[in-house]
Parts: C-alpha cells; sequence; structure tokens
C-alpha cells in the first residue's frame, strides 16, 4: 500500500484492529479512502477508528494533573510587581513561587515553569524597582543637599 492510499485518511495512523466479541462498534473498513468530496459524516469509517478509546476495554487515559494555583498566582503577582511600581507583588510572586515548587515537587502537579518564571520575574522587577526607587531617593536627597547648600552660603 503506498502513502498516496491514504493521504486523505486522517486517521491512518490511529487504527488498531478490534474484535466484535467484546461488544465493539461493528465491523469497520479502515482502508478506505474518504477523502473531502465524498459523503462522509461523523459516524463513518474516517471517524469511527478513533471510537475504540471512547471507553472500549483496554484503553484507561489517565488525566493530566492539575496545574499549581499558587504558581499561577504567584507568576501574575510577579507581572503585576513589575509593571506597577508596587514592587511588593514582586516580593510575593518570589515567596510564592519557592511555595509552589515546593508543593509540585511534593505533589507531582504541573506548573514548575510557571513557578520558575514567578521566580525570575519577581527577583529581576524587584531589584530593579528598588534600584530605580534607590536612584530617585538619592537625586532627590541631591537635589536638596544643593538647595540647601546654595541658601547657606547666601
Amino acid at each position: 500500500m503506498s502513502s498516496q492510499d491514504n493521504w486523505n485518511n486522517p486517521d491512518m495512523y490511529y487504527q488498531q484492529p478490534q474484535s466484535n466479541a467484546d461488544g465493539g462498534h461493528g465491523a469497520q473498513s479502515y482502508g478506505t479512502n474518504t477523502g473531502y468530496g465524498s459523503n462522509a459524516t461523523y459516524g463513518s469509517n474516517a471517524y469511527a477508528a478513533n471510537a475504540q478509546y471512547a471507553g472500549g476495554p483496554g484503553y484507561v487515559y489517565q488525566p493530566l494533573p492539575p496545574t499549581n494555583v499558587l504558581a499561577i498566582v504567584g507568576m501574575c503577582a510577579s507581572i503585576f510587581g513589575v509593571i506597577s511600581s508596587f514592587f511588593i507583588g514582586g516580593i510575593a510572586g518570589i515567596i510564592m513561587g519557592h511555595i509552589a515548587r515546593k508543593q509540585i515537587r511534593e505533589r507531582g502537579e504541573r506548573g514548575d515553569g510557571m513557578a520558575v518564571a514567578a521566580l525570575w520575574v519577581g527577583y529581576i522587577g524587584t531589584a530593579l524597582w528598588i534600584l530605580f526607587w534607590a536612584f530617585m531617593a538619592l537625586l532627590y536627597l541631591g537635589m536638596f543637599a544643593v538647595i540647601f547648600a546654595g541658601a547657606s552660603a547666601s
């Protein structure tokens, strides 16, 4: 069978042999070419190849583990801390990122990338905002020192 015969069959890689003894879904012709021009409907053979996964015996899908909520909240807090000048949000994101990474390791949840992103964004954003506000404070202190030095000289 050449690859051209199954060019329009999207389920050619998912076809598994079935038996009717276990209450299967009937005789199915897996080799038929149901392309775009045919009268294929949703119940036809082109879509019936995946019907065995809907609840047939022997096929059990394990659901994905949940995403850690603290990782999501920590990432949002870190981003908020960078965007606004409220750098406490970045510090909260750092704390939540560390707690989320610990929970992810213990519970086997997803979201480690978001927790790491919360840490990076939180650390960098908090450092930049602290440097910015320290520079602004030194700038104003320098201005006041110049003004007071000029006022006392005259």
